[in-house]
């Protein structure tokens, strides 16, 4: 069963916490499952059917086009009726006429996932299978414009129903890939060559082997070293908190860029820890789906911070939906951002408010809260091969959708997309967004 009471009682929450923060609220199951919130407004749903998801992601479901709350997007709701309103009331509980919970939970719990076994080549769920993709939500936080939704027409019928406003935030994310630009000497020599030979520019080479010499006489001038100091200062200076997630691997193991327990990637992390920022595990490329691995990772990148280590994203943000939240689970993993696509920005998870995983393969809801990763640079340039104004705008747009469903908008930019090439991406987008809030 896919849609169990478990299930059930678990969208609703999420809904609920969307809808309605700081209310205390009750789920009560059942034909009919409805909230009641503060105690007295009670709300019914349609209690979704399994055999729905084969029409959702194989069919043609009956489908409709309503005016988000604030009348800025048009919302695809499921199962309503054409000449039905997507709410009633009727003197005491507000009725939810369309299905709101099924494509929620689907989208929440990442259970569409489990419908395909395609996979890219590096066995992530492709945005082309995705409900989003087949629905064109991937711009539109579907789940949270539901619940905002909700609460609306909730309030117009309790009048004296109030609702706190939940503060939204920005949250950049840098994953470290790289730490060094030049981690040796013949890594060195193959970087000024590459952009002499390759790239066919003596003027980057000239580039790079002047700041090769500099990371001789301080390490802290390789320019990948100081693109992580230079997005410290510039989230202290718009008083923003960075996330800084680093590889655990040392300099042997596979898929090592950089050795975690080296003195200068130790000096790094503890500079960024004494700066108030925060620090979490980059997972490497086999941990999504190896608890051994993440265990034996978590564990040593905890002794370079010398403190228990509660948030990660996994490297290419690989993500098992059978497997990888019940690793973070049992390794005392507590948040996680790894959820989004990396061919296309967007709303991977229907929402852009932090929320709890859930296990599909235990019916159970988990301890990992998911901050979904909503825009992430290689995104923009790689995948979508936007301009640096067509990404900019797309970028303003998504946040500025965050913002008015009372979210969060996490952004991933890389210490690596800051210079060279990409110097005017940095600037032209990173930089002008901050800018623009």
């Amino acid at each position: 069963m896919i849609f169990s009471n478990n299930a059930i009682e678990y969208t609703i929450r999420c809904i609920a916490d969307i809808a309605f923060p700081q209310k205390e609220c009750r789920v009560e199951l059942g034909d009919v499952p409805t909230l009641v919130v503060d105690p007295d407004v009670e709300i019914k749903f349609i209690r979704p059917d399994d055999s729905s998801v084969e029409f959702l992601y194989n069919g043609n479901p009956c489908c409709s086009n309503v005016k988000s709350f604030d009348n800025k997007v048009l919302l695809k709701v499921f199962s309503l009726s054409e000449n039905d309103h997507p709410f009633s009331f009727d003197g005491k509980c507000v009725h939810v006429n369309f299905d709101m919970l099924g494509i929620s939970f689907l989208l929440l719990s990442r259970y569409e996932e489990k419908l395909t076994g395609h996979r890219d080549r590096f066995g992530r769920f492709c945005y082309e299978d995705s409900l989003c993709c087949k629905y064109e939500l991937s711009d539109i936080p579907i789940v949270d414009e539901y619940a905002m939704l909700l609460r609306k027409f909730v309030q117009e019928s309790f009048a004296n129903f109030v609702v706190a406003r939940r503060e939204p935030k920005f949250i950049p994310t840098h994953d470290i890939d790289f730490l060094f630009r030049f981690p040796s000497f013949g890594k060195a020599v193959k970087t000024i060559a590459g952009d002499l030979f390759k790239r066919k520019s003596l003027r980057m080479s000239c580039r790079s082997l002047s700041a090769y010499m500099k990371s001789l006489r301080n390490f802290r001038q390789d320019p990948y070293v100081s693109a992580v100091y230079e997005l410290l200062k510039v989230s202290v200076e718009n008083k923003l908190n960075s996330q800084f997630y680093f590889k655990p691997l040392r300099s042997k193991d596979f898929d090592s860029t950089y050795n975690i327990l080296s003195p200068k990637s130790r000096e790094c992390i503890k500079y960024l820890q004494s700066q108030g920022a925060s620090v979490g595990l980059h997972g490497s490329l086999y941990s999504f789906a190896d608890k051994v691995i993440f265990t034996i990772e978590k564990s040593r990148f905890e002794g370079v911070c010398g403190c228990e280590v509660a948030a990660v994203r996994q490297h290419f943000l690989r993500f098992n939906v059978r497997k990888t939240p019940q690793i973070w689970q049992e390794c005392g993993i507590r948040s996680d951002s790894t959820l989004g696509f990396p061919e296309r920005e967007g709303f991977r998870c229907g929402t852009c408010h932090p929320y709890p995983l859930y296990d599909i393969v235990n019916d159970r809801v988990l301890d990992v809260v998911e901050h979904p990763l909503v825009v992430m640079d290689t995104t923009l340039f790689q995948y979508r091969k936007l301009s640096e104004n067509e990404a900019f705008d797309i970028v303003r747009k998504l946040y500025d959708r965050c913002v008015a469903v009372e979210g969060d908008f996490v952004m991933l930019w890389h210490n690596t997309t800051m210079f060279g090439e990409l110097k005017s991406w940095y600037g032209n987008v990173y930089l002008r967004f901050l800018k623009s809030l």
